[in-house]
This record gives structure tokens, C-alpha cells and sequence, in this order.
């Protein structure tokens, strides 16, 4: 009972401590020191073998590959690149279609590997303007950021750490089961662009042009048509990038993933160097932004770790192993409960593989529909109020969750849920490509 009773107090704190703006790190220590101590473990061990040990290893998994990432952010940042795709998107499919050129910016930079924490500072302002440009409702914006990245944390091919780690676990190529993929993210893009457009359209009903304007508190600085780069040289270091990870695949996850950002960043410094102000500066700036992704989220999954050594998380493995449901529907009910006991994709997936990859695979599950369910179902519930991303984003886009949470539910969760139930059902039938 006292385990149980620290369990839950645990993990309701972790979510006051984020949504109170505590540093990850801090309030991942705090959380596992009270479930360490609740279930009676020793302190010592928990926190210097367990949750360091997964912290460790997780850093040494990831330390290039965010780090390559975290620059390939910074210099797309620096050289107007995606705000060059963004203003042509604008141009062809018109003003009024912001939704849609959002997602199309936030959907490919996050298969590319640009992680969420670095992907809203990339597009943040070219959103915001866009929306200024319009005389529309600004709260969206942490909808945009999160939902636009979610469609392709999951999909065939993505660099995604969501995408990966599961072939982490499973041997896995990055393309497995493309056409669940692609069904997931057709729904919750329609779902994405209708529920945008809807929320707008009343947002402009209710509030005078006047109120939506007043809304933008701070100008954002985007760079002028004549200081943009050439589309074709916009979209290349993107272009290569994605075929350098189909084309070196079979050279492993991580070994694919850090040559496809290292090209990306040399294909930039080249055909960029002039629009670089001070190249040192912006690959050291680049490099800590990635890093300091790399230790908030490899705390998070020191927190898994000693979570799982709880007997309070025995049990929630019990329930999961016992429901009388077929191996898929458990797959992906398992994952977003994990997801939402933690408020993050990355150790949703990782406390599900762990704990039943291997159980789930000798019962026959096939392990090309469990590496695209975990994925999908661990997006799901990872945009709770204790989800790190969700506080972050919506402080990078000067919201406050009281006003902007209900878009991110409404337009990402439900549609997720969905998706993914959909795609589940169609593995259980057999249907698995």
C-alpha cells in the first residue's frame, strides 16, 4: 500500500514540478528519490546504479546523434531555410492555408531528426508571424508546434528519436509497416488541418480583429525575401539528408542516423557559409542546444528505470499481461498508459519494450506491427500537462497552458487516439504492411 501510495504521490508531484517550470533533471531526482524511498529500496543503489546507469546509457546511445542534430537545427535556423520552404508554401497554396504550410514545415523537419525542443525554436517565429500576417488566434500556436511534429514522430523512415528507438530494441529498419504509417498520419494530418481551421474560424467569430491583434505582444524577427536563400538550395540539405538514411539503413540505426546529419550539416556550411555569421559560435550553440535535449530526456528515462524496480509498477504490469485482449489492443493500450504515467514518448516506449517487447514477440506478436504500434500509441498520451514538451513549447510560443492546452487535446491527443486505434485493429486482422 505505501509503495502504491508513492507511486501515485511521485508521479502527481513530477506533474506539478513541470507544469511549475522545475528543470527536468531536478524533478526527475525528486520523483525517483520518493519511489525509492516509498518502496523501500536502498537510495544508494537507486539513484548511483539504477537511474544513472539508464541516464549513462542512454547518453551514450544518443550523445552524437543529438548533438549532430542539435547543429543541424541551429544552422537551419541561421540560414533561413525553412523560413524560405515556409514563405513558398504560403505562396502557392495562399494566406489562408497557414495550418497546412505549418504542418508541412513541422512534419518534415521532425523526420528529419530535428528534435521537438529544437524544432520550435526553428519555426516558432516563422508560425508567429504567419498568424500576425493573417489577423489569427495566436493560442494555437503550441498546437501547431506539437501536432504538426507528432504526424511524423512516427512515420516510415523517420529520424525521429520516437521512430528509432523501438529499432533500438527490436532490430528494426526505420521503414517498417509504412502503409500503418502512412494511414496514422493521413488521419491525424485531415484531422489537423480541419480542427485548425475550425478553431480559427470561431476565434474570429467571437473577437474583433482589434483583440486577435492584441494577442501579439512582441514582434518576431524573420529574415527579409532578400536575405533568403534559393528554394532549390533550401530543400536540399533536407533532400539529402533523407536519402542518405534510406540509402545507408543497412549500416545500422545510429550509424545511419549520425552520417545523414553529418552530410546535412556539411551540405549547409558549404552552399550557406556567407549567410553564416560566425560559424564557431553557431556549431557550439548548436552542439549545447542538442546536448542539453540529450541530458533532460536521458534523465527521464533514469526516472523509467527505477520505476520499473517499483513493485507498485509490477502491478501495472500485471493488469497490462492479464487484460484479456488481443496482443495488439494490449501493445497499445500498454504503451499510452505508460506514456501517460510519465507524460513522455520516449520512456512510454522504452518501459513498454522493456518490460513486454520480449514477452509479447514469443507469443507471436509480429515485430514489424509492434515496432509501428509502440510508436504511435507512445505519441499519444506523451501531451499531458506533466509532458515536458508540451510546458516548453507552449512557453517558447508565450502562452499559457490555460489557454492553448485545450487546442493541443483537441487537435492532437483525440485524433492520436483514433489513428492509432485504427491502425491496431488493422494489424490484429492481419493486416500488416
Amino acid at each position: 500500500m505505501l509503495a502504491t501510495m508513492g507511486l501515485i504521490f511521485a508521479i502527481a508531484l513530477l506533474v506539478v514540478m513541470i507544469i511549475k517550470g522545475i528543470d527536468m533533471i531536478c524533478a526527475t531526482v525528486i520523483t525517483a528519490v520518493i519511489i525509492l524511498l516509498s518502496s523501500q529500496l536502498s537510495l544508494s543503489d537507486g539513484l548511483l546504479t539504477t537511474f544513472s546507469g539508464g541516464a549513462g546509457g542512454f547518453v551514450t546511445s544518443w550523445f552524437l546523434i543529438l548533438g549532430m542534430g542539435g547543429i543541424f537545427g541551429q544552422l537551419v535556423l541561421e540560414t533561413g531555410l525553412a523560413t524560405k520552404i515556409a514563405k513558398w508554401l504560403t505562396q502557392k497554396l495562399g494566406a489562408k492555408m497557414v495550418g497546412l504550410v505549418i504542418l508541412i514545415c513541422t512534419f518534415f523537419i521532425t523526420l528529419l531528426g530535428i528534435n521537438g525542443y529544437i524544432m520550435v525554436f526553428v519555426l516558432y517565429p516563422i508560425a508567429d508571424n504567419l498568424l500576425r500576417e493573417n489577423k489569427m488566434d495566436r493560442r494555437l500556436l503550441p498546437f501547431l508546434m506539437i501536432a504538426g511534429g507528432a504526424n511524423a514522430n512516427g512515420f516510415a523512415f523517420s529520424m525521429d528519436i520516437c521512430n528509432v528507438i523501438p529499432s533500438n530494441f527490436l532490430g528494426t529498419s526505420l521503414g517498417v509497416a509504412p502503409v500503418l504509417a502512412v494511414i496514422f498520419s493521413v488521419i491525424t494530418c485531415t484531422w489537423y488541418v480541419m480542427y485548425f481551421n475550425y478553431a480559427q474560424k470561431k476565434s474570429m467569430g467571437k473577437l474583433s480583429e482589434a483583440e486577435l491583434m492584441a494577442m501579439y505582444k512582441t514582434e518576431k524577427s524573420v529574415m527579409g525575401d532578400d536575405e533568403l536563400p534559393g528554394l532549390f538550395m533550401s530543400l536540399l540539405p533536407f533532400i539529402l539528408v533523407l536519402v542518405a538514411v534510406v540509402a545507408t539503413s543497412s549500416m545500422g540505426t545510429s550509424t545511419s542516423l549520425s552520417c545523414a546529419l553529418l552530410i546535412g550539416v556539411l551540405v549547409i556550411i558549404v552552399t550557406q557559409f556567407k549567410k553564416i555569421k560566425n560559424l564557431k559560435g553557431s556549431l557550439k550553440g548548436g552542439a549545447m542546444s542538442g546536448l542539453s535535449t540529450m541530458l533532460t530526456v536521458a534523465a527521464v528515462i533514469g526516472l523509467s528505470k527505477v520505476l520499473t524496480q517499483a513493485p507498485a509498477f509490477h502491478a501495472v504490469q500485471e493488469f497490462v499481461l492479464n487484460i484479456t485482449l488481443p496482443i495488439y489492443l494490449k501493445t497499445w493500450l500498454g504503451t499510452m498508459i505508460c506514456g501517460a504515467m510519465t507524460g513522455s514518448a520516449i520512456t512510454a516506449e522504452t518501459l513498454f519494450l522493456e518490460s513486454f517487447g520480449k514477452q509479447f514477440l514469443a507469443a507471436g506478436a509480429n515485430i514489424n506491427a509492434l515496432h509501428r504500434i509502440v510508436v504511435e500509441a507512445g505519441i499519444t498520451l506523451n501531451k499531458l500537462p506533466n509532458a515536458s514538451p508540451v510546458v516548453m513549447e507552449t512557453s517558447v510560443c508565450e502562452c499559457t497552458l490555460a489557454e492553448s492546452y485545450k487546442h493541443i487535446v483537441l487537435g492532437s491527443t483525440i485524433p492520436c487516439v483514433i489513428a492509432g486505434f485504427i491502425i491496431t485493429i488493422m494489424a490484429t486482422v492481419g493486416i500488416i504492411f
